[in-house]
């Protein structure tokens, strides 16, 4: 039966554990999440959000949406909140925490974990 559940998993993530993923939180509740699979982005609220009968986030003005938001490209909402990579400063951070620049996760978990221009807060979440 390990064995089924195993492959069924290899099978619907093509990855041996689910890939990582970006938990949105605000304050200590988490209230969304992004994922990246075959370089493809998915956001979707969680009830939290719904409950905090919080404004829409910019680019996401569903919030009683089921289906989760779907890109080929990172967000506007995330990317932006991403530094400029050109800046010299800023590659030498991505170089010490040694960070791939295709990685956008980890480079909003490390680098935007916070904003000025919004109260949420990036979380990356490894498989276990």
């Amino acid at each position: 039966m390990r064995q089924i559940t195993d492959r069924l998993r290899q099978l619907r993530y093509k990855y041996a554990t689910p890939p990582p993923h970006l938990q949105v939180f605000l304050g200590d509740r988490q209230i969304g999440e992004l994922e990246k699979r075959e370089g493809r982005f998915f956001f979707r609220y969680l009830a939290a959000f719904r409950e905090l009968r919080l404004s829409p986030i910019p680019g996401f003005p569903d919030v009683g949406r089921k289906d989760p938001y779907v890109s080929d490209q990172l967000f506007a909402f995330f990317r932006e909140r991403l530094p400029d990579r050109s800046r010299p400063e800023i590659q030498e951070l991505i170089k010490t925490l040694h960070v791939r620049e295709d990685d956008e996760l980890r480079l909003l978990a490390e680098l935007s974990r916070h904003s000025v221009t919004d109260p949420f807060e990036l979380k990356l979440v490894h498989a276990t």
